[in-house]
């Protein structure tokens, strides 16, 4: 399983590739999380709303070096 935070991806292009789609969907949630393996990438955390959470997987698709994109965002609850 890739790491969230870096430590265990060994490969520079994942790096690069991570540290992009972050910035691209910094905007979007600062609540998602994004790893990289192999152009592999593995959407977590939580959005705000379900429009925001297609959109981030929509914005990431398009990246390039992204073979396939995992989406466990979850959508967070409305408050009361």
């Amino acid at each position: 399983m890739a790491n969230q935070f870096n430590n265990n991806i060994s490969n520079p292009k994942d790096v690069e590739l991570e540290a992009t789609i972050t910035r691209a969907i910094r905007s979007m949630g600062e609540h998602i999380h994004v790893s990289v393996s192999g152009g592999h990438v593995t959407l977590s955390g939580t959005a705000d709303d379900y429009s925001t959470k297609r959109d981030i997987v929509a914005s990431i698709r398009n990246v390039s070096g992204v073979h396939e994109v995992t989406n466990n965002i979850r959508v967070a609850p409305i408050a009361d």
